[in-house]
């Protein structure tokens, strides 16, 4: 299994994604961060298995929530660049 390793500005992705959800229901914050979980645990398994966007960068998509973790592998490392919303553009994760 590959070590996961979150950039900040992945970390500040979730913490803005978690108060956005805490704002509407802290329910539904609990329920994005277990499915950001249960995504995680996936790409450090099968990280192969993501689909390849531009440069080596792959990204899983959540299954209940229009979020994709963008992320890179090194060797037997996997550093989270960013969760970005389907809907933003995804070359945002560039400038980081």
């Amino acid at each position: 299994m590959y070590n996961i390793y979150f950039r900040p500005s992945a970390k500040s992705d979730v913490q803005e994604i978690v108060n956005y959800y805490d704002l509407l229901n802290p329910q539904l914050s609990n329920k994005f961060l277990e499915e950001l979980e249960n995504t995680v645990k996936h790409i450090q398994g099968m990280p192969t298995s993501c689909q390849k966007r531009i440069r080596n960068i792959r990204v899983s998509l959540l299954k209940r929530f229009s979020y994709g973790v963008y992320f890179k592998i090194y060797d037997s490392n996997i550093s989270v660049i960013a969760i970005l919303h389907t809907s933003r553009n995804p070359k945002i994760w560039q400038k980081r």
